[in-house]
């Protein structure tokens, strides 16, 4: 029986455990001397590090502006992420950094504008690298542009990036050697997606894109829209939740499980019973800081309180479970 304190070894990279810091965007932070990042985004990582999460991914962070840094590449913004790094390192936390590329029509797309966003989409990863990151997640979830590349009922292009899954998944999987040969060996390319990319089969395919193309690690999330689909009897979390399970049976690279997990019960649920191989905590990592050494050592948790509007996405001093951040 796996337990959530074993180690898991990703590109030889060794995750202390099996409890994720999720990439969720912190709104009401504001970064230093103009820049996006600062004092308040390198705390509160370094909190959720110390507090023993065994891998952080930081927030989706927007790939333009990796080539001529500019946007979320600037001077400053470099420089708290290389702190952010260092910090997390420092406590034992293996982290990777999440990038995303905004929220476009990619059928209205040209060839060449494809081919720029890739060129951002490479350049970002080998910066991460630079910058000390452990690897990099690309965001192909939640309805944004690279979503929309893997859904196959949104994505209606006639050329190389539309059609079956493996042309769907090539916006990533085509620059893929390009990073391996820029970047260390032990550099983790991951991909957070969703099973219903509108079906199942959809996403099982494009689960199978990534990992035979040479992904590393799987984020299950959601698609375009959040799965409503019940889930077997017995099973204690959500059915996105679960559709990391169900991913998990069809690839053998490592699967991160997500979505309102808050209780230690459920962490110890879906990692003993096998169900993935990393839960990722959210909402209960915000609320409480030490959410992983509460949960590995048996101690009460700081629980969120699951408000209908997560004050996380407007003003994160009203949370009402917030301790001291």
């Amino acid at each position: 029986m796996t337990e959530i304190t074993d180690e898991l070894v990703i590109r030889g990279n060794h995750i202390k455990n099996r409890i994720v810091m999720p990439p969720m965007v912190t709104f009401s932070f504001r970064g230093d001397n103009g820049s996006y990042y600062g004092k308040q985004h390198i705390e509160h990582y370094t909190k959720r590090a110390i507090g023993g999460a065994g891998l952080i991914i930081v927030q989706a962070t927007s790939v333009f502006g990796a080539v001529d840094s500019t946007g979320m590449w600037s001077t400053g913004d470099i420089a708290a992420l290389k702190q952010i790094v260092s910090n997390c390192h420092a406590y034992g936390a293996t982290i990777m950094l999440q990038l995303h590329c905004g929220n476009m029509n990619i059928n209205e797309f040209s060839t060449e504008e494809i081919h720029s966003m890739q060129r951002n989409m490479k350049q970002a990863a080998l910066r991460a690298c630079e910058k000390g990151f452990d690897g990099v997640e690309y965001h192909f979830a939640h309805g944004f542009t690279l979503c929309k590349f893997l859904d196959a009922s949104y994505n209606r292009r006639t050329d190389q990036y539309g059609g079956d899954a493996l042309n769907r998944a090539r916006v990533l999987t085509q620059i893929l050697p390009d990073i391996r040969n820029n970047t260390h060996k032990n550099f983790i390319v991951g991909v957070r997606m969703g099973e219903y990319l509108p079906e199942s089969k959809d996403g099982i395919e494009a689960a199978r894109a990534f990992e035979k193309a040479g992904i590393d690690l799987l984020h299950i999330s959601f698609g375009m829209e959040p799965p409503a689909n019940p889930v077997p009897e017995g099973f204690i979390c959500s059915p996105m939740t679960y559709s990391g399970c169900k991913i998990k049976k069809e690839v053998n690279i490592p699967v991160i499980a997500v979505n309102e997990i808050r209780k230690e019960e459920q962490v110890r649920f879906l990692i003993e019973n096998d169900y993935v191989d990393l839960v990722a905590v959210g909402r209960g990592m915000l609320a409480d800081p030490e959410f992983a050494n509460h949960v590995i050592n048996s101690e009460p948790v700081n629980t969120c309180a699951g408000c209908k509007r997560c004050f996380w996405f407007t003003d994160h001093t009203l949370c009402p479970a917030r301790s001291e951040e």
